[in-house]
């Protein structure tokens, strides 16, 4: 009952923390209006994978490495940072750039959608330190082994699940026709606040 209990709180945080849009959220979405639900679906597996990786290092106590080893943290924050920034300014540069023209983070195929999606997941130190911090304090640090391993199970369904929803919805018909009539706009609204979240993990 113990684990069931543990692996159902470790559902619920995660379900609330995926519910706050960061970049996974902009770019499958973004990916979805932009190109093709293939697409979008495929960068959607990326996340998911990163997160797969994420949570087992974490299991295994990469969330206490990297809140014990500082200069480690420190790098993996600058390059995330540098990374979401560098996506947020090609998102601005090409906001005017016609869809389907292979400008700025457009991508043409899928091992790219899948890379780009995966990469955004993995220099995420916060996602790092989430994972770390939430399986270090909920699992049981003598429990079965099964615990852990369906704990990060449930992570890596929930983060598919979750993504493959915004790619399956950003691609309607519908959602792309509006978004035909405001590209400009909304790339330009994608690219401050990718850059901003890079921004704001730079300067933590």
């Amino acid at each position: 009952m113990a684990a069931t209990s543990t692996l159902l709180t470790v559902f619920g945080v995660h379900v609330a923390a995926m519910a706050s849009p960061g970049p996974n959220f902009l770019l499958v979405s973004q990916a979805g209006l932009r190109h093709s639900r293939h697409h979008a679906l495929v960068m959607a597996s990326g996340v998911a994978t990163g997160a797969l990786v994420l949570s087992s290092a974490a299991a295994l106590g990469l969330g206490v490495v990297l809140d014990e080893v500082r200069p480690l943290y420190l790098a993996l924050k600058i390059g995330g940072g540098l990374y979401l920034v560098w996506l947020g300014i090609q998102m601005w540069r090409h906001a005017r750039t016609p869809i389907g023209v292979g400008t700025g983070i457009s991508v043409t195929g899928t091992g790219q959608c899948f890379r780009l999606g995966l990469l955004t997941n993995l220099t995420n130190p916060k996602a790092a330190i989430f994972y770390g911090s939430v399986l270090t304090a909920l699992l049981p640090s003598h429990g079965p082994v099964w615990v852990p391993i369906t704990a990060v199970a449930i992570i890596t369904v929930n983060a598919l699940w979750w993504h493959v929803t915004l790619a399956v919805v950003f691609s309607s018909a519908p959602v792309q026709r509006w978004y035909t009539g405001a590209k400009t706009a909304i790339d330009r609204t994608v690219g401050v606040l990718l850059a901003g979240l890079g921004v704001r993990l730079l300067s933590r």
